[in-house]
């Protein structure tokens, strides 16, 4: 008799078996039910939790970034007003001292890239000097084609400031005779009043930056799958995902994010900083303050833009449909499963239900730790690379990717060791496979890896061991691309034997050279001389034209020593406007002379500096060393007495010691 007979033949015992499968099925799809959706909802919440994290400091690392943009500009044009071609052109308003300040703007202009135009305008709003920067070059315009300003927003707001203050322009177009430039040209001015005291004059320097580079930090910094916003303090659209919408104030429009997010324009407007969730969506922002740093500078007073009332909203928006959530319909994979399990318990027995339940919580666990750190792991700063027990790769994060070349589809399944790995030894003697069978932790900053295209790239890593209960696994190898901070030791060698004025070598060089130079002198009977180096009337060109002028004389001195000598000779400089010459090998006195006499030559040729043209001279000492034994020391001093002697028989002249 089979099991459901022997139910059927008891009525009492197949209700009894009817109402308590009822009861705890019921009871069962009811936890579970309430499981999964808790789980859902715990998911949601932490999903939720982490994209407000992520976009809160991505717009905090933005703000700050915007923020940075100011500080040179404030410092620069503070700096131009205080030029002296600036300070006689105000008073003079000759055409001469004009062109000394046109000269001066454009040199300016050139070193400056992110500065757009430069101009000096009269306090009646017309233009005197006018420079703009088009495509990397420095374009002057002519007198006839300067432009009155005394309509524009930002002329009547800063000639009214005093003397040393600075006006800073909200963020807008550039227009042109009275109509905006397109393609759209966003400027940032920056305006600095300056009064002539014994004429009265004024006038005022203009300084637009390129608010393209403050919409480049924005868009770069903001990269994400959301929308972001660039807001000015009136709800106007600076910077959006449609530039359609952007610049509304400039045309007369209503503010377009403020008509489009009433709800969270309040909010925004309300408070510096916050999150705020509506029907549309979610909105994290941030309130810049570009100008609290400037406020801070010293010797600068921020006139009518105040650190307070001058700010930029920097939102990210994330629409509802985006956002984390605990709907079946939305998750279909979540609502298929949901429904086999209730279909599963009711079918199956309670033990075995629950045991399949737990075996599938189990699975999702792993795949939501596995999920969890791919995005560690893909977010990391360092690369990572995980191999087995053979040295193949089975993990390669973005960072990773991107250090190598090697996209991780054509990484994984590959000998790392010979693919990426650059070393002399075979496999079997890898230190990094080598701390898998080790089990000890490998690190090193002299290991090179090779990327897609060849080029090898330094790197410090670190190799740890992976292990489980039955041992070695693999190995997870973390790096950095060393490359800039190999670079950056290279360069303080290079440093270390080179004069950062004018790039010829140092005393440290000219040690070795002179004592390798004079053991071959010594060795095999050749003559070497030593030439001592002094500038005439130096001092003369500081005290006129400054130290900048003095620096930039240096330079082209330098270069035309460099073209008196042999590849094979070396020229130093000494400091201040000292230099030494070592002509290794010489056939005389006589030989030394001429390279001394071309040099006269060469240095008497006047220097066209920035601020005008200079004269210097040069008095030489030399000292010959004919295979006797002489130290460096002595040899120095010979050289040096003989500038001396030199000097005393009335300068621009050589004289040989001896």
């Amino acid at each position: 008799m089979t099991l459901l007979e022997n139910m059927a033949g008891s009525g009492r015992h197949f209700r009894k078996f009817l109402r308590s499968v009822l009861v705890l099925g019921i009871t069962v799809v009811l936890v579970f039910t309430g499981i999964v959706f808790g789980t859902l909802e715990y998911r949601a919440g932490q999903e939720l939790e982490v994209l407000k994290a992520r976009e809160r400091a991505r717009v905090q690392l933005t703000s700050w970034l915007l923020t940075q943009a100011f500080d040179h500009a404030a410092s620069d044009v503070q700096a131009f007003v205080r030029m002296p071609s600036t300070l006689a052109y105000n008073q003079s308003r000759s055409p001469e001292d004009r062109q000394l300040l046109t000269q001066d703007f454009g040199v300016q202009l050139a070193q400056k890239p992110t500065y757009s135009q430069l101009r000096f305008i009269g306090i009646d709003g017309s233009e005197k000097v006018r420079l703009d920067r088009l495509f990397g070059r420095v374009l002057v315009t002519p007198e006839r084609q300067l432009q009155s300003k005394a309509g524009r927003y930002y002329f009547t707001d800063s000639r009214s400031l005093s003397d040393g203050e600075l006006y800073v322009s909200p963020l807008d177009l550039n227009v042109e005779n009275g109509v905006v430039d397109a393609p759209y040209l966003p400027t940032v001015r920056f305006a600095v009043p300056l009064t002539d005291q014994p004429s009265g004059r004024r006038g005022l320097v203009v300084l637009n930056v390129g608010g393209e580079l403050l919409l480049d930090t924005f868009r770069f910094s903001m990269t994400t799958q959301h929308q972001a916003f660039l807001l000015n303090s009136e709800g106007y659209i600076l910077h959006g995902p449609d530039r359609g919408r952007a610049w509304g104030f400039m045309f007369g429009l209503p503010p377009a994010f403020a008509s489009d997010y009433p709800e969270a324009w309040a909010q925004v407007q309300a408070s510096d900083s916050g999150e705020l969730l509506t029907e549309d969506g979610l909105f994290l922002y941030e309130t810049v303050y570009p100008l609290e740093r400037i406020a801070a500078l010293p010797a600068v007073d921020a006139g009518t833009a105040t650190a307070d009332s001058y700010f930029w909203k920097t939102v990210t928006f994330v629409p509802r449909e985006h956002l984390p959530g605990t709907d079946f319909y939305r998750q279909p994979g979540v609502m298929g499963g949901y429904l086999a399990g209730v279909v599963l318990l009711l079918a199956l027995l309670i033990y075995f239900r629950f045991s399949h339940f737990r075996r599938q919580q189990l699975r999702r666990e792993i795949v939501q730790q596995a999920k969890r750190f791919r995005d560690i792991s893909s977010v990391l700063g360092e690369g990572l690379i995980v191999m087995d027990r053979a040295g193949l790769v089975t993990y390669v994060n973005p960072e990773a990717e991107r250090i190598l070349g090697w996209p991780r589809e054509e990484l994984e399944n590959r000998k790392g060791h010979q693919v990426f790995h650059v070393h002399e030894e075979d496999e079997s003697q890898c230190p990094i496979l080598l701390a898998m069978t080790t089990q000890t932790v490998y690190r090193s900053k002299t290991e090179v890896f090779r990327r897609k295209d060849g080029v090898p790239v330094p790197v410090s890593l670190n190799a740890a061991p992976l292990s489980d209960d039955a041992g070695a696994e693999g190995v997870v190898i973390s790096f950095q691309d060393f490359s800039e901070i190999k670079n950056y030791q290279d360069e303080i060698q290079r440093l270390a034997y080179q004069d950062t004025l004018t790039g010829l070598p140092n005393r440290r060089v000219l040690d070795e050279r002179l004592a390798l130079a004079l053991g071959m002198s010594d060795r095999h009977d050749r003559c070497l001389a030593l030439m001592f180096l002094d500038l005439d009337h130096f001092k003369a060109v500081n005290d006129t034209y400054g130290h900048d002028a003095g620096d930039q004389l240096l330079k082209e001195i330098a270069r035309r020593i460099s073209t008196c000598v042999r590849k094979t000779d070396t020229v130093v400089r000494m400091g201040g406007d000292e230099f030494i010459i070592l002509l290794q090998e010489v056939a005389g006195p006589e030989s030394a002379e001429r390279v001394a006499a071309k040099i006269l030559e060469v240095v008497a040729e006047p220097v066209v500096l920035t601020e005008g043209k200079a004269r210097v001279g040069v008095s030489i000492g030399i000292a010959i060393a004919e295979g006797q034994t002489v130290t460096p020391e002595q040899l120095m001093e010979q050289a040096d007495s003989a500038m001396y002697e030199a000097k005393r028989a009335g300068k621009n002249q050589y004289y040989v010691w001896g």
